[in-house]
């Protein structure tokens, strides 16, 4: 175990692609210990084999459609009459933008590619700085996973059981308050550095614009309610709201917005194909290196380690935290849910907190991890989109990053903030 979990770090630290240092490293666990290695292909299918887990290749086939068929667009547009006239604008409309696609696409990664290119290029059009551009561009796609629906907490929901709806509703709160955060910095920052935060061109609100834009956007605007509705009356579950809107997103596409031909069609599915393969790798890789961590009672080892360092539930969320986040530094979010909650989610019962509760705790330091250094996988892939070196990149991060973390720690530390709806429809 100890050469196991080694090699894994020195793997990671190398930049070899998650997928791979967790197949490499459970090869020789099981080599070393003389297990069978058919072992290895019958874990790979049991954690592939789940019908929640088949919510994630739909909605990601929801997103694509709804992206292909001009909704992207057209929420931008409505985010740009909503508070385009407010000192900052494109920045806010950036981060209302993400926070409605949230509700589509269920992605961090899938927010930064499908609206970055367009966020980008518009801000820097108008005069603000690229840097800032793409670092307000990384940080609005967290929402994306917060906001339902949540890749993240359909993965946390397959292994824990705790109901899906219930997440979504969770997540609603902490996601306007990441939103709110964002929109007050870019506020502050435009008031205080026009030139450099503020754009060259001021706009002014028109309520016939307005209402043209928002007429446009409601079929979009409608799939989240769709989705949350559905799961939260039992309608149908978080795996059939994958279905469904992906079904309403074809409807929309073909007979609302008219955009989605044969091409886009072949686009999207491939697009669809390629995502939720890559997606699905990483949960079967992950779920074999759970395996040989459970044969090696690693989870067990780490409740025993930090039940014994305290009592206190405080401190030892804390300590989760911490312990979430280094590993979320150096994995994609999916890796690292698959792997860690299986450890901390008992012990986090064991102290009274609330699943949900510390399922939206982890979900969102998962996500944080995505955008801290070294290995942030959101800020690589928004300074690829943005043509941003890292370097430049990374000091207009930091502001984001620090207001993330509190939002976390509120969250974390004050409970009803993301069980308020869900208790109110319970």
């Amino acid at each position: 175990m100890t050469l196991m979990l080694l090699l894994f770090f020195i793997l990671l630290l190398l930049n070899v692609p998650a997928v791979f240092t967790m197949g490499l490293c459970s090869v020789l666990y099981l080599a070393t210990h003389n297990e069978n290695l058919i072992i290895l292909t019958q874990r790979i299918f049991a954690g592939s084999d789940s019908f929640t887990l088949m919510a994630i290749p739909l909605f990601i086939f929801a997103g694509e459609i709804m992206n292909e068929c001009g909704v992207t667009k057209r929420i931008f547009n409505f985010a740009n009459e909503l508070v385009g006239f407010i000192p900052g604008s494109l920045a806010h409309v950036n981060v209302l933008a993400s926070t409605l696609f949230a509700g589509i696409s269920g992605s961090t990664t899938a927010d930064v590619a499908s609206l970055g290119v367009m966020e980008v290029a518009g801000m820097e059009k108008e005069g603000f700085d690229r840097a800032y551009s793409t670092a307000i561009t990384a940080a609005s796609a967290t929402i994306g996973s917060i906001i339902p629906p949540s890749i993240l907490m359909v993965l946390y929901s397959s292994i824990t059981g705790i109901s899906c709806g219930k997440l979504f509703m969770a997540g609603v709160i902490p996601g306007l308050l990441v939103c709110f955060s964002q929109m007050t910095y870019a506020f502050v920052q435009a008031k205080r550095c026009p030139s450099k935060y503020n754009g060259n061109t001021h706009y002014t609100f028109n309520l016939k614009r307005f209402w043209k834009s928002f007429i446009d956007a409601i079929p979009a605007l409608i799939m989240p309610l769709i989705i949350i509705g559905g799961t939260l009356s039992g309608v149908f579950t978080a795996t059939e709201a994958g279905a469904i809107a992906g079904g309403y997103g074809l409807l929309i596409g073909i007979f609302v917005y008219k955009e989605f031909d044969f091409k886009r069609s072949v686009r999207t599915i491939v697009s669809a194909c390629k995502t939720s393969g890559m997606t699905m790798l990483i949960v079967a890789s992950a779920t074999v290196f759970g395996y040989c961590l459970a044969i090696e009672k690693f989870p067990a080892k780490v409740s025993a380690l930090l039940t014994g360092i305290s009592s206190d539930p405080n401190l030892l969320m804390l300590l989760m935290i911490f312990c979430m986040l280094v590993i979320g530094c150096f994995m994609d979010t999916t890796s690292a849910a698959i792997i860690m909650v299986p450890i901390f989610q008992p012990i986090a019962a064991s102290l009274g907190i609330d699943g949900i509760h510390f399922g939206m705790v982890m979900v969102l330091t998962f996500i944080l991890g995505g955008i801290t250094p070294p290995v942030g996988i959101t800020l690589y892939v928004a300074s690829a989109v943005g043509k941003v070196r890292f370097s430049r990149l990374l000091p207009e991060m930091w502001p984001f990053i620090i207001m993330f973390i509190l939002v976390m720690f509120i969250v974390a530390y004050i409970p009803g903030i993301c069980l308020f709806l869900p208790n109110l429809f319970a």
